[in-house]
């Protein structure tokens, strides 16, 4: 017997997350029958509210504003940037307290299984965000995957094509730390602050 078509529209929805298989989202769709009217309205509400997120016009993280608060606070060095994949990356290195430099969130890597290339992952703008005469040090702070070295080494030629930038800036990358094949967002605080702390010149 099929659901009620309200229930298998929001299953159906619910499945297209990541990770998320057809009985999880059954799970979730009948929590939320369970809850009163104003859970669900609040739900509804944080909803409707994301649509008003966007990517900040300088780093490409997200935010509810223009420019992004890390971009926009004075107090920060703005002559570090580290070049991330995702903003969840972003927000794990921001967890460990340390780092009170600027960002760059690419918005994924390099990966020709997937159709990834350089385009779509705002590789041109990066190398203009660089131009910045303030930026002295770029930190690559990408996976430690085929797709996050490839992407790595793709920027860093980008950089050495401009005698400018290649003379202004320090390249670094984040100590090996992390095992090979893993993600930044998943690192724990530690292991991350350690890469960070010991990264190496390129």
């Amino acid at each position: 017997m099929l659901y009620p078509r309200e229930i298998q529209d929001l299953v159906d929805e619910f499945s297209q997350f990541p990770g998320i298989g057809p009985k999880t989202a059954q799970r979730f769709v009948f929590y939320l029958l369970k809850r009163s009217p104003d859970t669900i309205e609040r739900i509804s509400c944080h909803l409707r509210n994301i649509k008003n997120v966007r990517a900040c016009t300088v780093c490409g993280n997200f935010s509810g504003q223009k420019i992004c608060p890390i971009c926009q606070d004075k107090k920060r060095d703005h002559s570090v940037i580290i070049i991330v994949s995702q903003p969840q990356d972003l927000m794990a290195i921001e967890k460990i307290g340390d780092y009170k430099g600027m960002y760059y969130v690419l918005g994924g890597l390099i990966d020709t299984v997937q159709m990834s290339g350089p385009k779509q992952i705002r590789a041109k703008e990066s190398i203009e965000r660089l131009r910045d005469p303030q930026i002295k040090e770029v930190v690559f702070a990408l996976s430690s995957t085929i797709e996050g070295e490839g992407t790595t080494l793709y920027l860093i030629n980008l950089i050495k094509q401009d005698p400018k930038l290649i003379q202004r800036l320090k390249l670094t990358k984040i100590a090996r730390g992390l095992p090979l094949g893993s993600e930044i967002e998943y690192a724990d605080e530690i292991t991350l602050g350690e890469a960070l702390k010991t990264r190496k010149i390129l």
